[in-house]
């Protein structure tokens, strides 16, 4: 898939912006699994992490994608150049865009615990491995630090 220019181009990144995105991340991660909220509520904190660590994959390769249709071109962005074992994530990431589209402008209670369960997993697997990329294209990077 070619990239459309007027969704995403080409810019340098820095460390301390993808430390930044993955603080946000882990923020998102940590109210993901606060207990009592409703599945909806949680789901959608785990896809914002999951957006925030696409967004962190998609710079490391310093690509930014612009504001219209943001979580969309993230999501085709991210299944085209992920690796070929990691584009599952890409394709929960998707699944997952699609359904906290749902449960943020249609409906209530589109999601399960189990379905919010799964993409927390999902989103853990993709950070700790993203953190183990950014090592290698970071020198000085340490899981976050």
């Amino acid at each position: 898939m070619l990239r459309d220019s007027s969704s995403s181009h080409s810019e340098p990144t820095s460390r301390e912006e993808i430390q930044g995105l993955l603080r946000l991340a882990e923020r998102d991660l940590v109210q993901a699994n606060v207990p009592g909220l409703y599945p909806d509520g949680r789901f959608a904190f785990a896809y914002n992490a999951a957006l925030q660590l696409a967004t962190a994959y998609l710079r490391l390769h310093h690509i930014r994608v612009r504001a219209s249709h943001h979580h969309l071109r993230t999501s085709q962005e991210l299944e085209t150049l992920l690796p070929p074992d990691k584009r599952p994530f890409a394709l929960d990431f998707e699944h997952a865009r699609r359904k906290r589209h749902r449960l943020m402008y249609d409906q209530a209670g589109v999601v399960s615990e189990a379905e919010t369960e799964a993409l927390i997993a999902a989103v853990q697997e993709f950070r700790a491995w993203l953190c183990k990329e950014l090592v290698e294209h970071f020198a000085d990077y340490a899981d976050g630090k």
